[in-house]
């Protein structure tokens, strides 16, 4: 789920007025008039053989331009979503979890294939905003979260029927870490290899005892090269074997690799079954973390992979997490989440990335606390189901915000390079801002029909959830 500061809208909307002011206008071309061409002797070769008017660039009917447009909207964006339903089922658009300043200039070439429809009805402003939400439309999270973070919070309660989440002998956590060169990009001062390592220590440092964890890396061999893609594309290697903590082993195993080559995805996870084969999940709790930033590279079926590690004996529990995807990438690896019956979460720092791995060492403890005969009862799930609810919600307002800003910035673009005429743009701010109000309305509603879960058991809270949201909620 994403962790996107609403405060950067008062932020950066003044900063990319002025980066606005101080970049060059770029003007619609004018079509290259027709010029008259001397008689010509009869016989004469005229070259083409095409009479001045033939070779005048033609402007595109309304049609055309209608056509034009529709071709910008991917079949992802049906309808300006309204619904709790739409907003949360809408798949996320080519720029998600990206700030506009970030990738401005590739953005505002897209704009500018933008055709311009005079005297445009509202369907056709419509399609407009729909082509935007192809760019924009961010990752609402699903409902079923909960469904997963109750799941999480109950861990060992006998109201759960899923046999993954009961307590049993052993506790294994494997991670399977991205190093593909991509992981090499800089966040808040530091890669995001460098911010994942750290979070790995600290997390595999804060588990019990008797507890195990493994660390897997893929694509750190070769380069990105082409010529380099073969040896990367075979990479990947438990660094770490399945043990109990050990800092210098984890640290020395860490220091080993460098974020370089490509990203074999379905690689990793078939490896990572082999690495818990002996561990058969009728007597273990196996947790496997897939941390990626991008999509599958080297050919591999990920999905195809998800779902059968998924069936395997080792029953895992797979949640991945996307370490600042876009959103095509966000796209597959929900797709691989749903395929493994586990959970995806977006992160963009280390400080989100060590959240996330909070929530294996809080059923870590459980699973302390029930190996030592403590009871259940006294593990309490109450305040962490308090939490995830709010953090749900909260994660939806900003998620709603941070598209409402990208959606503005780009609006004010086609306005300010003259792309689209103000007429245009005008009907386009209130659709924005209409879809902004609907999505926040929304949320407060989730908000409080989630707090009404609070004092519920896993079982009733489950019962109410697929109640609210019917069949559109798909549960494990």
């Amino acid at each position: 789920m994403k962790r996107i500061k609403p405060f950067i809208l008062a932020v950066l909307i003044p900063g990319l007025l002025l980066l606005h002011a101080c970049s060059s206008e770029t003007t619609t071309p004018t079509p290259p008039a027709a010029t008259t061409e001397p008689a010509q002797p009869a016989g004469t070769d005229k070259g083409n053989g095409l009479q001045p008017h033939e070779q005048t660039a033609q402007e595109p009917s309304r049609d055309e331009k209608l056509e034009a447009l529709k071709a910008l909207i991917p079949d992802s964006v049906p309808k300006i979503p309204e619904t709790t339903e739409e907003f949360y089922t809408q798949l996320p658009g080519r720029y998600s979890g990206i700030l506009y300043g970030e990738k401005d200039e590739e953005i505002e070439e897209i704009l500018k294939q933008f055709p311009v429809i005079d005297n445009p009805d509202q369907e056709t402003i419509e399609l407009y905003y729909r082509a935007l939400l192809g760019l924009f439309a961010e990752d609402y999270p699903d409902p079923q979260d909960i469904i997963d973070q109750i799941k999480l919070a109950s861990f060992g309660s006998p109201e759960i029927d899923d046999p993954r989440f009961k307590f049993k002998e052993q506790y294994n956590v494997e991670i399977l870490l991205d190093a593909s060169g991509s992981m090499a990009a800089n966040v808040n001062g530091q890669t995001k290899m460098e911010a994942a390592k750290k979070a790995i220590q600290a997390f595999a440092e804060s588990l019990p005892e008797k507890a195990n964890v493994a660390l897997r890396v893929y694509g750190h061999k070769g380069s990105g090269k082409d010529s380099d893609k073969a040896l990367s594309c075979g990479s990947s290697e438990l660094v770490y074997q399945l043990q109990s903590y050990q800092a210098n082993g984890l640290s020395a195993a860490m220091n080993q690799f460098k974020p370089t080559g490509w990203t074999p995805l379905a690689l990793a996870m078939q490896q990572a079954q082999n690495d818990l084969g002996k561990f058969k999940g009728d007597k273990n709790t196996n947790i496997i973390y897939l941390v990626s930033d991008g999509i599958e590279t080297c050919g591999g079926d990920p999905v195809a992979v998800a779902k059968q590690l998924s069936g395997s004996d080792i029953t895992p529990i797979v949640n991945v997490v996307g370490f600042g995807v876009d959103g095509e990438g966000q796209k597959q690896l929900k797709e691989v989440a749903k395929a493994a019956g586990g959970r995806y979460v977006l992160i963009h720092d280390q400080s989100e990335l060590e959240k996330e791995f909070n929530r294996a060492k809080e059923v870590a403890n459980r699973w302390k606390a029930w190996k030592s005969d403590a009871s259940y009862e006294a593990n309490s799930t109450h305040i962490s189901r308090s939490v995830d609810i709010s953090v749900f919600a909260y994660d939806w307002k900003a998620i709603a915000r941070n598209e409402s800003y990208n959606m503005n910035s780009a609006i004010i673009s086609l306005g300010y390079h003259n792309i689209l005429p103000d007429s245009i743009t005008d009907e386009l701010d209130k659709i924005k801002e209409k879809q902004e109000d609907a999505a926040l309305e929304r949320a407060d509603e989730l908000e409080k029909f989630l707090d009404t879960l609070n004092d519920k058991s896993y079982k009733e809270a489950k019962e109410a959830i697929d109640k609210q949201f019917q069949a559109n909620v798909k549960t494990n």
